[in-house]
């Protein structure tokens, strides 16, 4: 029997999707850009704006883990099998996706330079636009957080059913915190500055170690429902 079953399925099959997914919207916004200057001059990045949609996406993703979890159970996995591997794959995913992005906007430089074009970053980003390890490692921060709440929050309302609903608690908590750490989801009372990529590193972790824990309180004797409610 193989060693890591779990994760070699996720990063053969879902990581490969997910890599693709992402690179087709960066070169959508790659062929989509150019289209806007016939109607408005550009003034901002196309992959900044598109960036902000990884957030929720990320989490949406996450979202998922309750139905991977009752899959990998019903074939001969443990729980505790997937509460170590599963975030392992949402670790390696995100640096894969970081990467990819970052890849992104330096590939966007230059097509604005050629161009003459300007290229602005939002406002609330906490990177420069040709800061790119710092933009690696907020896309990478903001990844794993998201990837690991939405994962957290599927596996307590499959755990506790309406009960999963204080889950959304410390979600929240964890989503502002970080999204405010990383420059990529800011609340008014929710906001607070940064010294560059260890200081979102050190939040995230933080952030991630919260989720990692819940998540495995969530999992660790959860019962697989294996009927399918009317």
């Amino acid at each position: 029997m193989s060693r890591w079953p779990i994760l070699r399925f996720l990063l053969s099959q879902h990581l490969v999707f997910l890599t693709l997914f992402v690179a087709g919207g960066c070169l959508l916004a790659a062929v989509v850009t150019p289209v806007f200057l016939l109607f408005t001059p550009i003034t901002l990045s196309a992959v900044d704006i598109g960036g902000q949609v990884l957030f929720w996406l990320a989490v949406g993703y996450g979202y998922g883990a309750a139905g991977m979890l009752a899959t990998m159970v019903a074939h001969g996995r443990t729980r505790r099998e997937f509460a170590v591997q599963y975030p392992v794959f949402q670790l390696v995913t995100a640096v894969v996706l970081a990467a990819l992005i970052t890849g992104a906007y330096a590939a966007e430089a230059v097509l604005y330079r050629l161009a003459g074009w300007t290229r602005h970053l939002q406002d609330q980003r906490v990177f420069a636009a040709g800061d790119y390890p710092s933009i690696f490692v907020a896309y990478l921060c903001m990844l794993v957080f998201c990837l690991i709440t939405g994962a957290f929050v599927a596996t307590a309302f499959y755990r506790w059913e309406a009960g999963g609903v204080l889950a959304l608690l410390p979600a929240a908590a964890v989503l502002g915190c970080g999204g405010a750490a990383t420059g990529f989801f800011s609340l008014s009372f929710a906001r607070f500055a940064v010294a560059g990529p260890p200081a979102m590193a050190v939040v995230t972790v933080a952030a991630v170690v919260v989720g990692w824990t819940l998540l495995w309180v969530s999992v660790r004797d959860v019962a697989v429902r294996t009927g399918v409610s009317a």
